[in-house]
């Protein structure tokens, strides 16, 4: 295949390179493969593929240890930079190549199965792993509880496991950057060897790609731990597959309204809420009083649309001195339900109450045609005249998602956030929130999801997993075995992003057309997560490839038509094209399947409960963080800003909404250091109460976050280094702008003549020496 163009005779580069290697046995018959440019040499076995380097100058670094049972080599094709052989008991073709410099090695397979290279971590020179863990690890290759870690959680898929399809290895002196051409199908395990870490990587040929193939790039770099992501990054880009965001704010201007901002989950999105009420005990009276008499009346309509519990909740109310806040908000929840009917007006019963003259324009209209933002105005407006003087005015009702709340974060002086809702419906329920937002020149943005679909009929279902009957039955993704893949919690079923196509612009063009107020920012969760699919249903069949395709191809269709800024759970790089920010990156969920975390109420590290709807404990119920998840989520000395070397120019990237700003709050400082250091945005969540607890450390973070990130959230992550041997001190440079230094010590620590004190950060920029340091509240 490729003609021998070796400038010495193949016996006498054999010997030099035994030399050179020191020897290594071979398998018999076949002498190995060498590859040699200006950079480095490279020795391959084609019977085992055991894979030696030898930089210029340098050690040997093993690119991959042998296995053994690969059967005979057949075929042996030699050229001066590649070569290429057959392993037929496996079906399998190898190829080597060095191109520019890079080693590529390849395998395609001629029928289904699984083949595994490389296997790393023999060396005992190896000194540490860099993965893209979602922002990045660094891994010590001796540390025995990173092994723990890693072989408790493996193996891991490519997609979903890493959050960029490369891993580095470092030695003293050198790093190599392995990047994956095809990062579908392929799984990470790690193992105990010795008690060091080694990894295997596997991938499986499945049937339904016509050519079975996958390879990886191995690049030689410096040592810097960020070198693996430098080298990706340029990789992107010759692959023509990076796009930043001075591109993408050209295309959707307002991306530009994410630099410097805050991002903010509200909740509370009722109609109504326990806020609105003037006097508890008038109001409740007044409805008691509407329910004993025999007259029509508006309240009296009110309170005959209430349920029998809800009218034992506001008797019980009204008998208490002060209502405790749980029986106000069921009070408020069940007058929110009736001001959410098409039935609450009734001619009759306003008689002798004249209905403002907004609602009457909207009854003329036609009650039974309105559309649901009409439909709610028309009974907001209808509610407040039922019951005069006992609310505040119907525009202003609401908690986390209300003008009150919007008015509050302007009062605090935070001028950009992204807004994310729970639900669409806080658009129809709070339009002059929304809008009032988004005149103020926030980002405001709805949850929404194609990840499951459940039976029309599901109990206990949520809104975005509800379709039709037809696609129920239809678009589930089909395994290999012929049956249908659980949903999200093992409900329903997963949903193929091919047949959900026309159910995306079908919801997404009724939500944008039926809003009030538009929304001018989308989140899809689960389509940047990583978490991709081979179907085999013979209505939609996919590749994982195929299923990542249709997953970008809708939300770039949500962006384009409509102008949004788009986001998603996860940020994993196949998606960094399309997204404009991603949730998860900074931080992932944590202990999904430990029941301190997830199940056992009584223990100190609960994370608590999807409750109540205005707070759900999980999101904004603060706790100690399991000590066991310290070391690798938080610990300063094992993170790596790889995605932001990568992208930090590219998407804008912060927590997952399970892992907030403020979530663990003996690590709150400690984020807040992380955030300021990559140039990152923190991720908060809020209603009225929430906000006024945190809001003198929201403000003070925003006010040293902000400027900075207005600033330098265009511009690359230039360096990255380590300024102390414990790793306690670390820099960071954005473009040719500024650094930051983090100082996670307790001690000062001396920079350029600056003292950075203990649990603080410096901003300096570089052509001006400007400086500004800030210190967490927690540490003051």
């Amino acid at each position: 295949m490729f003609p021998s163009r070796s400038r010495l005779p193949l016996c006498l580069s054999v010997v030099l390179l035994a030399k050179v290697l020191g020897g290594v046995a071979f398998a018999e018959g076949v002498p190995p493969v060498v590859l040699a440019d200006e950079t480095w040499t490279i020795r391959v076995d084609p019977g085992s593929l055991e894979t030696i380097a030898q930089p210029q100058g340098g050690p040997q670094l093993v690119i991959s240890a042998g296995q053994e049972d690969l059967g005979p080599v057949k075929g042996l094709e030699r050229g001066e930079q590649e070569a290429s052989w057959e392993l037929s008991e496996r079906n399998v073709t190898v190829l080597v190549r060095l191109s520019g410099d890079a080693l590529q090695v390849s395998f395609r397979a001629g029928a289904p199965g699984s083949f595994t290279w490389p296997i790393v971590g023999s060396d005992p020179a190896l000194e540490a792993y860099i993965l893209p863990l979602f922002e990045g690890s660094y891994v010590p290759a001796d540390d025995s509880e990173w092994l723990r870690f890693l072989v408790s959680n493996g193996p891991m898929s490519s997609t979903e496991g890493l959050s960029m399809p490369f891993w580095g290895l470092r030695w003293q002196g050198h790093t190599l950057t392995y990047i994956l051409a095809n990062e579908f199908n392929n799984e990470l395990a790690f193992e105990d060897r010795g008690g060091r870490i080694a990894m295997r990587f596997s991938h499986q040929f499945t049937r339904n790609w016509k050519v079975k193939e996958y390879g990886l790039s191995i690049l030689l770099g410096d040592a810097s731990p960020i070198e693996p992501a430098r080298r990706y990054r340029a990789w992107l880009m010759e692959q023509g597959q990076f796009v930043g965001l001075k591109e993408k704010a050209a295309q959707i201007p307002e991306v530009e309204k994410l630099l410097g901002a805050a991002h903010v989950w509200l909740w509370g999105d009722a109609l109504i809420s326990r806020y609105d009420v003037l006097d508890w005990k008038r109001c409740l009276g007044k409805l008691l009083q509407a329910g004993k008499s025999p007259a029509a009346s508006p309240a009296r309509r009110v309170w005959d649309l209430m349920t029998e519990e809800s009218r034992a909740q506001v008797a019980e109310a009204a008998a208490l001195e002060y209502p405790y806040r749980t029986i106000k908000d069921d009070v408020m929840n069940a007058l929110s339900d009736v001001a959410a009917r098409r039935d609450l007006y009734q001619e009759s019963t306003w008689r002798d109450v004249q209905p403002p003259e907004e609602a009457r324009a909207l009854i003329k209209e036609g009650v039974s045609v309105l559309g649901e933002g009409k439909l709610l105005r028309l009974n907001c407006l209808l509610l407040e005249a039922a019951f005069p003087g006992e609310f505040l005015p119907s525009e202003r009702w609401g908690n986390g998602v209300s003008l009150k709340m919007i008015d509050a974060f302007a009062e605090n002086g935070l001028d950009r956030l992204w807004l994310g809702l729970d639900s669409w419906q806080a658009g129809f329920r709070h339009p002059q929130a929304i809008k009032k937002a988004e005149e103020l020149g926030y980002l405001v943005a709805p949850y929404d999801s194609y990840h499951s679909i459940h039976r029309p009929d599901e109990p206990d279902t949520w809104e975005t997993a509800q379709f039709d009957r037809d696609l129920y039955e239809t678009g589930p993704i089909v395994r290999a075995d012929g049956t249908k893949r659980p949903g999200f919690l093992r409900k329903g079923y997963i949903l193929s992003p091919i047949a959900a196509r026309p159910y995306v612009e079908k919801r997404v063009a009724a939500l944008m057309a039926g809003l009030p107020q538009p929304f001018n920012s989308w989140f899809i969760d689960c389509d940047a997560f990583g978490e991709l699919f081979d179907d085999y249903s013979p209505l939609h069949p996919a590749t994982q490839q195929d299923d990542m395709n249709a997953r970008l191809a809708r939300m770039a269709w949500i962006r384009d038509t409509y102008r949004l800024v788009i986001g998603s759970e996860g940020g994993s790089s196949y998606a960094a094209p399309v997204i404009h920010f991603a949730h998860g990156m900074l931080t992932p969920p944590i202990g999904w399947g430990d029941p301190d975390l997830r199940k056992d109420k009584s223990s100190p590290y609960f994370l608590g409960r999807a409750w109540p709807p205005d707070a759900p404990e999980a999101h904004v119920k603060q706790v100690p963080l399991k000590p066991l998840y310290r070391k690798y989520y938080y610990d300063p000395r094992f993170r790596l800003p790889l995605y932001q070397t990568v992208f930090h120019d590219s998407v804008v990237a912060t927590h997952h909404w399970g892992s907030g700003s403020l979530k663990f709050q003996d690590q709150v400082d400690t984020v807040e250091l992380l955030e300021l250091l990559y140039n990152v945005p923190p991720l908060y969540h809020a209603n009225l109460d929430e906000f006024e607890k945190h809001k003198g450390l929201i403000k003070a973070h925003y006010n040293f976050f902000s400027p900075l990130h207005r600033e330098l959230g265009m511009l690359p992550m230039t360096d990255f280094a380590w300024l102390t041997p414990d790793r306690m001190v670390q820099r960071t440079v954005f473009g040719d702008q500024a650094e930051m230094v983090a100082n996670f010590s307790e001690k000062d620590f001396m920079h350029r003549e600056i003292v950075v004190p203990g649990r603080s950060i410096l901003a300096r920029w570089l052509g001006t020496g400007d400086t500004r340091i800030y210190t967490p509240a927690a540490c003051q």
